[in-house]
């Protein structure tokens, strides 16, 4: 399902404005870049544009109402294959969770929403945000998880009402010290702190990572393994409601480690928000 968002895309033209460089060398300095290296969409490289419009149509929207509100997953209304339990709507008491036990940490993420998901052109506009540097992308990439959340609260309000209304601040899952050494900056600090610009909710820089192997060559069983005890909270959190925020989801391993140690540390609900859901 797709639908039609607000969302601004950046030309040459309009770059500084909608990403930032308000100052006058913020400009100076943006339009001697657009000359040496012309925008690219990120997810084709024609030039003029971040994303292009023929990109953006491309986007594969999660419909809040088919998804799974466990992980995010769509089309988990029915039975989520990947989480293995069937969704609030589920008659009484037929749920596949009776089947199988719940690891400690299942329950940590109240509930999930991803805003697409990762099928092209979404992996290549994340590599070239993460990977390539284009930090201009996190600016859009916020927009774009904001309006799927605040899409969510208004159409299914019984499976996600409140989830930013009545969220008390934003959290991100960070990179470890390595990661951050060698891009040279927190990709999903700058989509956070954007983030909370739109929705108005107080940023909390509350978890550190740690370790440094990079989780995308392993597979679900080595991401539930190297995600446990992977997070340190480092700020005040008891007692909050927060919204999660994170780029991709794949297993959920790292949104429920970073939950639980959220919830070990005293935060009264976690949510959890993505950029992109692997289907």
């Amino acid at each position: 399902m797709k639908r039609e968002r607000s969302i601004p895309i950046a030309s040459e033209g309009d770059a500084a404005a909608v990403f930032g460089g308000d100052s006058l060398m913020g400009r100076l300095r943006d339009a001697a870049l657009e000359v040496l290296s012309p925008t690219r969409c990120a997810g084709c490289e024609r030039p003029g544009a971040l994303i292009c419009e023929a990109c953006l149509s491309r986007i594969e929207v999660i419909d809040p109402a088919h998804a799974c509100t466990r992980c995010g997953a769509p089309f988990g209304d029915m039975l989520c294959t990947e989480c293995g339990v069937a969704s609030e709507e589920a008659s009484e008491g037929e749920s596949a969770a009776a089947a199988a036990p719940e690891a400690p940490e299942a329950r940590a993420v109240d509930r999930c929403l991803a805003a697409t998901v990762f099928a092209d052109p979404v992996p290549r506009i994340i590599r070239t945000y993460k990977d390539a540097g284009e930090r201009r992308l996190g600016a859009l990439i916020a927009e774009l998880m904001f309006d799927a959340a605040e899409h969510a609260e208004q159409v299914v309000p019984e499976r996600y009402g409140g989830l930013l209304r009545d969220a008390d601040a934003v959290a991100f899952v960070p990179v470890t010290a390595a990661a951050f050494a060698r891009r040279g900056f927190d990709h999903m600090e700058l989509i956070a702190r954007s983030f909370s610009g739109l929705s108005g909710l107080p940023l909390v820089d509350a978890l550190a990572k740690h370790g440094s192997a990079d989780q995308r060559a392993l597979g679900r069983a080595g991401r539930m393994e190297r995600s446990r005890d992977a997070y340190e909270v480092v700020a005040p959190v008891g007692g909050l409601r927060l919204l999660l925020l994170d780029d991709v989801i794949t297993t959920g391993a790292t949104m429920r480690a970073a939950a639980t140690a959220l919830r070990a540390a005293g935060a009264a609900h976690v949510d959890a928000l993505a950029f992109a859901r692997v289907w």
